[in-house]
Formats: structure tokens, sequence, C-alpha cells
């Protein structure tokens, strides 16, 4: 009886152990596939509403939508990104003249890589552009929409290695539920990623409505011709196959570095005023720390070629850490730093430190709470922004696509 007992507790912790090192042996920097596209939208909602207990004040709220859609096509010809981002607010004080008042923010910005493999495979000229459309609160009316152009030359390549993610998402949760029972090689690994990563081409070669059957089918014969699995995938295994890659959020992981530098064009300010030209340089840099986590950096400066220099400097940096397959945890630090080219207007620094966890219900829907620390520093007393300013967020995320 008592060797039993002991069997039943050394055999489970023994699989464990040797998976945890078979899955130790792994890393994202393995996957260099050129060939990946990638795209995402989603809404956030949050609203507070307060009614005061004093009869001289009326009720309150503050309301904001955020909503963004981002796109990374990549080959090893070229490589193009685009984001949107929207924001809506709405508030109300709690005076008695008070009235509602509304904003909004529309950006829009994109790359076009052109890689000179002729010259170097890493070497690239580029075109960029942005677009700006916004109203401030107060406002009766829009600003004039922001339009920047830009082109220049860069080096280096960014690696989209979220289909390798999900490859050992999928491999290391059937090997838990004892249907992969080969070991867990990196070659494994990455012909499962690759074939993750050909979606788009199962739905162009067989219709969005029919496609996962094959799809799925060859990742069943993948498996087995890898020694990952004895026999084809049962109908289990196939379901948990699609839970994992339909229903659990994995978020993206990207490795490498670029960097460009070019000249730009201000065509419309918000004032709707042209502005000269710009001297622009751009560094880009993500690295996945281990299986679980992601670190992200981008850095953008500009400045103004004329006779009264003006500088604009904006950094992010995101670390990104998966707690479990429902719980993400963001950090995030931006910094922005502006010196105008007229000489007698202060300088401005802004510094955002934030931090979300994120629980999913499913991939498509989260629960998220934000704290948020802002300080600015515009060399100006008594504006209302000498202190730092600490929010609160709680609201629910929805996957669009």
């Amino acid at each position: 009886m008592k060797k039993i007992s002991l069997s039943l507790i050394l055999i489970p912790l023994i699989s464990s152990i040797l998976l945890a090192d078979e899955i130790d042996n792994l890393s994202m920097t393995d996957y260099k596939l050129t060939d990946t596209f990638f795209d995402e939208a989603y809404v956030n909602g949050q609203f507070s509403l307060t009614s005061p207990a004093d009869d001289e004040k009326e009720t309150s709220y503050n309301g904001n939508i955020n909503s963004y859609y981002k796109l990374k096509n990549m080959t090893l010809d070229y490589a193009q990104d685009f984001r949107i981002d929207g924001i809506y607010s709405i508030q109300k004080g709690d005076d008695k003249d008070s009235e509602s008042d509304d904003s909004y923010d529309i950006l829009a910005t994109g790359h076009f890589d052109k890689y000179m493999l002729e010259v170097n495979k890493d070497f690239l000229v580029y075109a960029s552009a942005t677009v700006g459309y916004r109203k401030l609160l107060g406002a009766d009316d829009a600003d004039d929409p922001y339009v920047q152009v830009g082109a220049g030359v860069g080096y280096g390549r960014i690696y989209d290695a979220t289909p390798y993610a999900k490859a050992i998402r999928v491999l290391k949760d059937l090997k838990e539920r004892n249907i992969v029972t080969g070991t867990i090689t990196k070659e494994m690994a990455l012909k499962l990623a690759d074939l993750i990563a050909a979606e788009d081409a199962y739905k162009s070669k067989y219709s969005i409505q029919e496609y996962r059957k094959y799809w799925f089918n060859d990742i069943s014969k993948l498996l087995k011709s890898t020694g990952a699995t004895k026999d084809e995938l049962n109908s289990f295994g196939i379901i948990r196959i699609e839970e994992i890659l339909f229903e659990e959020n994995i978020f993206p992981r990207y490795h490498g570095w670029i960097v460009r530098a070019g000249v730009g064009q201000i065509i419309s300010n918000y004032n709707n005023q042209e502005e000269d030209p710009t001297l622009d340089a751009e560094f880009e840099y993500g690295l996945p720390i281990g299986l679980q986590s992601q670190f992200y950096e981008k850095a953008k400066y500009s400045t103004i070629l004329n006779g009264d220099t003006g500088h604009k400097f904006n950094n992010t940096m995101t670390y990104s850490y998966e707690i479990s397959d429902r719980v993400d945890w963001e950090n995030k630090w931006i910094f922005d730093y502006y010196k105008p080219s007229d000489d007698d207007l202060e300088d401005i620094t802004t510094n955002t430190l934030s931090s979300t966890f994120s629980y999913y219900i499913a991939n498509q829907l989260s629960f998220d709470t934000t704290l948020s620390l802002t300080k600015v520093d515009d060399g100006i007393s008594n504006n209302d922004n000498d202190d730092v300013e600490t929010k609160l967020f709680v609201g629910a995320t929805y996957r669009l696509k």
C-alpha cells in the first residue's frame, strides 16, 4: 500500500519536472519566420456616476471609451505596421450650473519598410505617416487635422514570435493531459508554430467557414509525424487546441531591433499651419524574457529644421507578464519631452506610469484594473498640474478582432 501511495506522488512530480525541463529548453528568440501577419482590435470602457448627499450639488459623471486597431505584416522583402487609437471622454461636474462636456482624439500612425536585400537583408528604406483629429474638453469645435509624412533609411528587423508562444501553450497543455507523450523539442515547436502562422493561408484556400477542419487535421498529422503523439488527435485533443487558439488570450511576443532615420514634413498642424521640415529618428526593441513575459521599447525623436530649433522626444517602455492562461499584468512607462522652437515658451515634460491587471473571461472579453500616475512639469506654478495625478480605472475590454 505504501509503495502504491509513494508512486502516486512521485510519478506526477517527476512528470512535472521533466515537462518543465523540456519547456525551459525553448526560447522565443528561436523563432525567426519572416512571413507573419498579426492584427487585433480592442474597445475598453469605464464609467463612474456620483450622486452627492449635498442638495446644493448635482449628480456628476465621468466616462471614457478607448479603442485601437493594430496590424503588423512582415515578409522577407517588406514590413508594414499600422495602428489607430481612438479615445472618447464625457464628463459633468457636480456644480448646479455645470454642463456636460465631451472630447475625442483619433490618431493613426503607420510605417512601410522595404528591405533592400541586394544590399543587406536587414537594410531598409521606409515611408511613414501620422494623421490626427481631435476635439479638446471645453472646445466648441474640433481642431484642424494633423498630418505628418516622412521617409528615410533604417537597419534591423523585428520578428513576431506570437505563433511560437501559441505552439508552446498547445504542446504544454496537451503534455499535461497526457495527449502529447513524446519529448517536446525545439524542432517540434517550430514546425507547429509555422503551421499555426499559416492560418490565413488556410482561410484563403478553404474559406473562412471551412478552413478549421483542414487546419486542425494538418496539426494532428504534424504532431504524430514529429513523435509528439502516437496517433492522430481524437476529438478531445482537437477541441482543446481550438480552445487554446481561439478562447484563451496569448499576448504578442516580439524580438529583435530596428532603427530608422530620415526627414519629415508636418503638412498640417492642429492649428492648420504648415511647419518646417523635421529630422526624425526612431528606435524599437523587443525582448521576450523567458516564456511568460515581454519587454518592448519604442523611442522617437524629432527636431524642426529652422533657425529656432525645437525638439520632441517620446519613449514608451512596456513590460508584460503572463501570470496564468487567463491573467495578464502589463506595466507601462511613457516619457514625453517637448521643447518649443519659441524660446519664450517653457519646456514640457510628462511622465506616466501605469499598471494593469487583466482577467480574461474569454479571449474576447476581459475585466481590467489600472492604476495610473501622471506628472507634468511645464515650468508653470499653480495651474492644477503641479502634483502627481493618480487615477484608478476598473472596466471591461472587448476584443473586436
